[in-house]
């Protein structure tokens, strides 16, 4: 075996030693714990989650929305589900880290801002519900909601980093909010678990400062 064949063979093992199956798409799901059963002192109403999350083609920085091809960056099915992009051992970009289909980053916002609610004391209302008109509204437009990894020598760190706008005058007591959520795995690989591990992490994270944010039903 010649050296470029081996210098071949040990990138790829590189690759596939910190990255996992870099080349392939993945699918992660995020399932909030139930919140607790309160007994609700207040009305809420969650009127808007936009994601508002801006995705490039070739970003230079990895916390940058991107997927693996350009011509989905128009496609609301694919980024609407995209939570993060695999690399190579090496930093290279490379398959998409998407949510199971029916599942979006703004359903999971819209959850996590639920059990803040709920938390809080507050029961979360429809349109069809009698309470609506009188319940507190509150607004979010997700700004960042996004994992990607460092490549490291022996190890990697996977990071999530999540920003919320959140408007709720009456929840709050100011008219706008930032919120902010993260987390970080650190392993010697990078699989679907630690993908899993890290956006669950951070969306936890994410739902125990808005509930800080919330003034408490009374």
């Amino acid at each position: 075996m010649n050296a470029r064949n081996c210098f071949a063979i040990s990138a790829l093992a590189f690759v596939g030693l910190f990255s996992g199956c870099a080349t392939t798409t993945s699918t992660v799901d995020v399932q909030h714990a139930q919140a607790p059963a309160v007994v609700a002192k207040g009305f809420a109403k969650i009127t808007e989650v936009r994601d508002l999350r801006r995705f490039e083609a070739a970003p230079k920085d990895p916390s940058t929305p991107s997927l693996e091809n350009a011509q989905d960056l128009k496609n609301a099915a694919i980024t609407s589900r995209a939570v993060a992009r695999k690399r190579g051992g090496y930093g290279m970009a490379f398959a998409n880290v998407l949510l199971p289909e029916g599942r979006t980053v703004e359903l999971v916002v819209r959850e996590a801002v639920a059990k803040a609610l709920i938390e809080q004391g507050y029961e979360v209302v429809d349109a069809k519900s009698p309470q609506y008109e009188k319940a507190l509204p509150i607004q979010v437009d997700i700004d960042q909601f996004w994992a990607w990894f460092m490549p490291g020598f022996w190890q990697v760190t996977v990071e999530f980093r999540g920003l919320l706008m959140v408007k709720a005058e009456g929840l709050t007591g100011r008219k706008e909010d930032i919120v902010r959520g993260s987390a970080e795995v650190k392993g010697m690989a990078v699989t679907d678990s630690e993908w899993k591990e890290v956006v669950v992490a951070g969306v936890n994270d994410l739902t125990k400062n808005l509930k800080a944010v919330i003034k408490p039903a009374n």
